[in-house]
């Protein structure tokens, strides 16, 4: 193979990387931002408290 066709490959490969590592961290930061509130107010409808379901903030850090 040429020198000029292992950079492109390798550069391919990278940008492929980069694409995966960014869809990764999106996943990521959507699933460890914290939903308690939002759950609170349309899944319980405010019914109960943290504390009854045991979520406490702090015990869960």
């Amino acid at each position: 193979m040429a020198p000029a066709l292992w950079i492109e490959l390798c550069s391919w490969i990278i940008v492929l990387f980069g694409i995966i590592d960014g869809f990764c961290y999106a996943m990521y930061r959507f699933i460890s931002n914290d939903t308690t509130e939002y759950d609170m107010e349309f899944l319980w409808d405010n019914k109960f408290r943290l504390k009854d379901l045991e979520l406490d903030r702090k015990k869960r850090r």
